[in-house]
Parts: structure tokens; C-alpha cells; sequence
């Protein structure tokens, strides 16, 4: 054990439990009684320094801290690695915590039932003591209590009153039992208490332990394994493969002293972080109905058939909780989290609960899109919403309604063969992801015979839409009607109430701000912001005309388009002051001979993309299947007609991504007419490296084609696979022409 460590208010000021000031820090030594000294080797006015050892608990623990991170880092500079290996420093203060110290000496703490019982024990013997003085006086008294207890044999009462007063098994003193009496005078029975215990001194730290716990308090993942960490070290420091296990327990002993809270702290962060320290809880009882909605987005924890194409996928479940009532106020399904699913959902809530306060969700795309928050077009700004979003990355906030979600969604999802939930068994899932495959094959094979009607579908492995639409239907229902909520007021039979019992109870007449049904179908379009020009304005592709926007006040000014995604043929113009201004028609037919929907165009764009990644793969493994004549082995090519006087070529070395110009050479007519047979492309890679193979086949069809696929997206991404193999194409066209002069030539 080290001797107490003494320090300056200077040192000490700014640690956690001090002031930041050297003054202020003096006069809080001062009230705690922290022992003090003149400073060695210092004489007339040096100043003083105090006992570390009597600091408050948390100064202790910085000061520990400090002192492991400062030897940390003394043994990384200098011990020279036998193997060099590098190592994370240590990240501030949060990088290591501060070893658990013992409760500070001088100050009281609450005392625990031994110090009570001693104290009682204390105060038996001072009243027997004075029942005595009676008769004899205080002197005799005391002496004759003394004889007493030291006569008192084990198993006696007052053998066992002596031994809680005295915390020890030896005979009691008068001279004891004199300055109990004093103490109880001076301060009651309080001050029979024991004293404190004397804080234990800093524990001292070996250097290597101190580097290892740098490493493991960090977030790194590589160091979050205490023993990678301590062969880390060994290595770093030379150390012997047999101290390993000595150098282990010594840190695992280490950790086992260290703060709780500065340890979760070092290692985790964010969220993770948020989940282990201590909440504070927000309370809802002084809300009224619609103060206060939160809103969310859920992907559903199983799989259903896609309306289009009836795949299986997981759509994703929006909803509003009112956070007085726990009630669903309002829901939307859609296929994936957007600003129609969220507006879908606003748009139900309110159409049944009215419009509310505040709309608390998390900072997804949908909830935060310009449809919602554009200060002058989105829903809460046209509806007076406040709109609160919560700290990215802290899902703590929303946690009313991330909770609800094991209630209701994630226990109806348990209904179908395709749940996949955090606690779902593997090999389950394993079956029925086997048996959704084999459906969706023979479906398939089905749909190419044209009998796919004939295939009967397991409805309880993979629901319809329609069915997984009514079964969130009956969900919410049943969840309002019928969860008994912990956090709602009691009945009067004992029995929580449910959200809709609760809702019932809450809302006053005349609380709620209903929207008629012609506010709802104004309010609910979204809407875009655009340019008028010329009584014109474009969105999504399409040209929309009215003779009003060559208002003066309107041409050439931006204005709000409100449109309906299931109807593109009109759409409404407001002004961004809010007034009507006309409803324009869609006229212009450039980009689209036919209206589309938002949705729709928004299908067509995912299923382009699909399409060309499918594409891609095709054309890889066709690739494999049939390689083109330049890569097939010399011996399947026919002999050169030496006969017929056809001379032999010798071709230049290839280099990647360099193409060589070679003149053509007539050939006989058998061969020609053999040549000029081309054969069928299952893809434009496939013509490509055909062509390449075959300049002197090239025509001027050839050419246009070749520059039109060389500038496109497909080659530039196949681009190393052709360079690789000496087929790429120069920038400018030069092989074209480079074989068009060969051409020339040759003839």
C-alpha cells in the first residue's frame, strides 16, 4: 500500500468536486477538513498541500484516472517494443476510468446498521451507568459498569451489548464509558456513532496494467477483449508468454475496482451509451388528448406478397400515438418509409382524431421531407403543427412508442410462418424461407404454362396484401379496445384502463379541431414549390397550363403546386401567401405521351434499376459460358491455306486497354462468305467483343453502334474487363477509323 499523496489547490482546482478557482478550492478544503501541511522544502509563505487520501469520492476517482492514463502513457515512450506494434493512445479522460476509491474519511455518511446498533449499545451502557450514579455516584458508577462488563461471560446479554459497543472483544474501561459520556453530552446520540472509516490512499497502479486498461476502456473493437489487450501489451513490452496470465489477473482485478458509469462511458457511445446510464422519464399525466403525437415508422417483422408482382417483401407500418392516451390515432401501410406513408398516416389520424399540438417523430427521411416541414407548403405549417424532432442517433426519446411496437406489431406479425423477429427460431425460418422459395418456383413455372391461377398460395406462410392490410386493420382495434395500458389511470374496479377507456374519460366537448372533408382533400395534397413561366409550370416530367399564371403577380414567380399522387391530370396552384390561384391542367406531352403518377414513375425507376442490375449479371455469366473467338485456344482455329497463297500475319504483342490497327488480308471467297456469317448477340457485351475480334467485318452500322455503346454506362462498366483482355475501345473512336483505313488499304 503507497503512502497518501499530497497536492496544492492549484492542482486540485477544476477537478470534478472542486471549484475551478485556486481561492474557491482552498475554502472548499477548508469545509471539508482536509488534512494539511506546509509544502516540503519550502519555508515562509511556501503554501500548503493537502491529503489526497480525504477527498471528496469523485475527485479521487479523477485523480486516479489522470494517474493511470499519465503511466500509460510514461510506459509507452519509454520501453522500446521487442515487436513493433501500434496501439490506440489513450482518448482523454473518458478513455479510462477512475479506479473505485473508498467513501472519503471526514465526511459523514449515512450510517449503516452496525454503526446504528454500536451507537445503541453505546447509549444501554450510559443509562445503566447512570441508574448507578444514583446510588453510589458517577466515578463509582462508571467503574462498577466497567467490572461488569469484564465479568460478563458469553452468552450473556450484556457480553453481547459490550461486544456491539466496543466493535471488539476486549474488556471496557471506565475511562471509556467517561468519554462516551461526554460525546453524548456534546451531541445526543448521533455522536455515539463510530467515526469513519479513514479513506483508503490512491491504489497504486503497475505500468503495464495501466497500459492495458487504456487499451481496453476504449472503443476500439479490436482491444474490447481483455485478453487481446494483454497479449497486445506483452508483445509491446517484451514481456514472457508465462506473465500473461499473472499480468491478466492483475487486470482483471483492475476492472473489477473501476467506476461503473466512467466505464460505460469509455467504451460505449451514442445510443448504446444512452441504453446502460440512468433516464430521466418524461411525464405524460399533465397531458391533455392530441397535446402531443408521436409518430413512427416500423418495417414489419414478416414477409408479405407484393401486390404488383407478388414477391415477398417487408412493407413498412406507420403510426400515430397519442402520448396522454396511448391511443392509435391513426395508421398507413406502404412499401417502403416515405413522404406518403407519413402523410398517409397524418392524413387518417386527423380525419379521425382532429389535428394535434405537437408532432414529436425521429429524423427519418419521411417524417423530415418538404411535404412535412416547408415552412410554407408543408402539412404542419399549413395546419399549425409544431413539429419536434428528436437528438439523431437517441431513440430514448421516442421510446413511448418504440416500446408499443413489442405490443401490438411485432405480436401480430408472430401470426405468419414468415416472421423473422429478433427472437424467431433459426431453424424455423430456415424451413419457411425454404418453402416461400419453392412457391415462388413453381409459381413462376406456373405463370410460363399460363395455369398460374391453378397454384394454390399458403396464405399463413406469406399473406396477401389485402389480408395484411385488415389484419393491421383488426390490430389497432384490438390493441385500443383492449391493451390495459400500465401508465392510464386506474377504474374504479382496479384495473388499468384501456387507450380507448382513457380516451373516452379525456376528451371534452369541443377539445378536438376536426377538419371537414373538403379541408382534409385541400390540405392533404402535397405539394412542391415551382416556377411559373409563360402560363406554365413543370413537375414530375409534365407540363401543367393555365391561362391565370400569366397573372402579373404570378408569371415568373414561384408558386405552390398541390397535386394528388393516384391523379395526374390537374394539379392546384397557390400563391406562397396562401391564395388560390387557379387549377392547371397537364398539356404537355415532351417527356411523357401519357400522365404518370407519382407512385408509378417512382415503380418504374426501381424496376429499371433492378433490371439493369440483372443485366450485368447476365452478361457475366454468359461471359463464361461462351467466350468469344479471340480467347479460344489456338488449336480450335482452322490452318492457314498456304496453297491458296493466303500469307501468314504476325500480330503485335497486346497490351490492356490498347487497341492495334491491323490491315486486313483478302481471303479466299469460301473463306470470306464463312466470315461474313455472324453469328446471334445475346447481349451488346457479347457483339462487342465479337467486333473487336472481327475489325475487318466492321461497317459503318458498326461504327455508329460502337460509338454509341463505348459512351454509355454498360461499357464504362465492363471497362477493366475488356482492357484486360485487349479489347478497349480508344478515346475518340480511333479503332473504328484506325480500321476503316486498314480497310482502305487492304483494297
Amino acid at each position: 500500500m503507497s503512502s497518501s499523496i499530497w497536492m496544492t489547490a492549484r492542482e486540485l482546482a477544476g477537478l470534478p468536486g472542486m471549484p475551478a478557482s485556486e481561492r474557491r478550492t482552498r475554502d472548499r478544503l477548508q469545509q471539508l477538513a482536509v488534512p494539511s501541511r506546509q509544502r516540503q522544502g519550502r519555508t515562509g509563505g511556501g503554501g500548503l498541500e493537502y491529503d489526497s487520501a480525504a477527498l471528496p469520492a469523485q475527485t479521487q476517482a479523477a485523480l486516479a484516472a489522470q494517474r493511470i492514463g499519465q503511466a500509460g502513457q510514461r510506459a509507452a515512450q519509454a520501453i522500446t517494443p521487442a515487436a513493433p506494434l501500434a496501439l490506440p493512445e489513450p482518448q482523454g479522460d473518458e478513455a479510462l476510468p477512475a479506479t473505485a476509491a473508498a467513501r472519503p474519511g471526514l465526511l459523514r455518511q449515512p450510517p449503516s446498521e452496525g454503526e446504528q446498533r454500536c451507537a445503541d449499545a453505546r447509549m444501554q451502557l450510559l443509562r445503566m451507568v447512570d441508574s448507578a450514579a444514583c446510588l453510589c455516584g458517577a466515578k463509582k458508577a462508571y467503574a462498577q459498569v466497567a467490572a461488569q462488563a469484564t465479568l460478563a461471560q458469553p452468552g450473556e446479554a450484556l457480553h453481547g451489548i459490550v461486544s456491539a459497543a466496543n466493535q471488539r472483544r476486549s474488556t471496557l474501561s471506565a475511562r471509556t464509558l467517561e468519554g462516551w459520556a461526554r460525546l453524548r453530552r456534546e451531541g445526543g446520540w448521533q455522536a455515539l456513532l463510530p467515526a469513519p472509516a479513514q479513506a483508503q490512499p490512491l491504489a497504486a497502479v503497475g505500468e503495464d496494467v495501466a497500459m492495458v486498461l487504456a487499451l481496453y476502456f476504449s472503443r476500439d473493437p479490436q482491444w474490447r477483449n481483455l485478453s487481446n489487450a494483454v497479449r497486445a501489451i506483452k508483445r509491446k513490452l517484451g514481456l514472457p508468454a508465462d506473465d500473461g496470465r499473472a499480468l491478466y489477473g492483475r487486470c482483471r482485478r483492475a476492472i473489477a475496482k473501476t467506476d461503473n458509469v466512467q466505464a460505460i462511458k469509455a467504451r460505449h457511445s451514442g445510443a448504446a451509451r444512452a441504453a446502460l446510464l440512468p433516464f430521466k422519464r418524461r411525464d405524460t399525466s399533465v397531458l391533455k388528448p392530441n397535446d402531443v403525437w408521436l409518430m413512427d415508422g416500423h418495417t414489419y417483422k414478416a414477409k408479405v406478397r407484393h401486390p404488383d408482382h407478388g414477391q415477398p417483401f417487408r412493407p413498412e407500418l406507420t403510426v400515430a400515438i397519442d402520448a396522454a392516451t396511448r391511443r392509435i390515432q391513426g395508421w398507413s401501410v406502404n412499401y417502403s418509409e416515405n413522404v406518403i406513408a407519413v402523410g398517409d398516416c397524418m392524413r387518417h389520424a386527423i380525419g379521425q382524431c382532429g389535428v394535434p399540438a405537437i408532432l414529436y417523430s425521429d429524423n427519418g427521411g419521411g417524417e423530415t421531407a418538404k411535404q412535412i416541414d416547408c415552412p410554407v407548403d408543408g402539412f404542419c405549417a399549413r395546419l399549425g403543427i409544431d413539429h419536434r424532432t428528436g437528438i439523431p442517433g437517441h431513440p430514448q426519446g421516442h421510446g413511448l412508442i418504440e416500446r408499443s411496437w413489442r405490443t401490438h406489431a411485432i405480436n401480430s406479425a408472430r401470426q405468419w410462418g414468415s416472421f423473422l423477429g429478433s427472437d424467431a427460431d433459426p431453424g424455423e425460418y430456415r424451413k419457411a424461407a425454404a418453402r416461400i422459395a419453392k412457391e415462388q418456383r413453381a409459381l413462376e413455372a406456373a405463370r410460363k404454362r399460363g395455369d398460374a391461377e391453378v397454384i394454390v398460395l399458403d396464405t399463413k406462410l406469406l399473406p396477401s396484401w389485402e389480408m395484411f392490410v385488415d389484419h393491421i386493420n383488426a390490430m389497432v382495434a384490438d390493441y385500443n379496445a383492449n391493451h390495459r395500458h400500465r401508465s392510464l389511470p386506474k377504474r374504479a374496479d382496479g384495473k388499468h384502463m384501456t387507450p380507448d377507456e382513457a380516451w373516452a374519460a379525456m376528451v371534452q366537448p369541443g377539445d378536438l379541431h376536426m377538419l371537414s372533408e373538403l379541408e382534409q382533400r385541400a390540405l392533404f395534397r402535397p405539394s412542391a414549390l415551382r416556377t411559373a413561366q409563360r402560363g406554365e409550370v413543370k413537375f414530375s416530367n409534365n407540363i401543367y397550363y393555365a391561362p391565370e399564371l400569366m397573372r402579373r403577380d404570378v408569371d415568373r414567380q414561384q408558386v405552390s403546386v398541390r397535386f394528388d399522387i393516384h391523379n395526374p391530370h390537374t394539379v392546384e396552384i397557390y400563391t406562397l401567401s396562401g391564395e388560390f390561384v387557379c387549377q392547371a391542367k397537364w398539356g404537355g406531352n415532351r417527356m411523357d405521351y401519357y400522365p404518370k403518377p407519382v407512385i408509378e414513375m417512382a415503380r418504374e425507376k426501381r424496376v429499371r434499376a433492378t433490371v439493369k442490375r440483372r443485366e450485368q449479371q447476365i452478361d457475366a455469366a454468359l461471359r463464361e459460358l461462351n467466350p468469344t473467338l479471340a480467347q479460344q485456344p489456338a488449336a480450335s482455329l482452322p490452318a492457314p491455306n498456304l496453297a491458296a497463297g493466303m500469307p501468314l500475319m504476325q500480330m503485335p504483342a497486346q497490351r490492356a486497354g490498347v487497341v492495334i490497327d491491323v490491315q486486313a488480308t483478302p481471303a479466299p471467297q469460301a473463306n470470306a462468305q464463312q466470315a461474313d456469317a455472324r453469328p446471334f448477340f445475346a447481349s451488346p457485351s457479347e457483339r462487342y467483343e465479337w467486333l473487336m475480334a472481327h475489325r475487318e467485318q466492321w461497317t459503318d452500322t458498326d461504327g455508329r453502334w460502337l460509338d454509341d455503346y463505348t459512351s454509355g454506362e454498360d461499357y464504362a462498366a465492363l471497362a477493366d474487363y475488356y482492357a484486360s483482355r485487349g479489347l478497349g475501345w480508344e478515346e475518340g473512336g480511333n479503332g473504328f477509323r484506325g480500321a476503316q483505313a486498314a480497310g482502305g488499304a487492304a483494297a
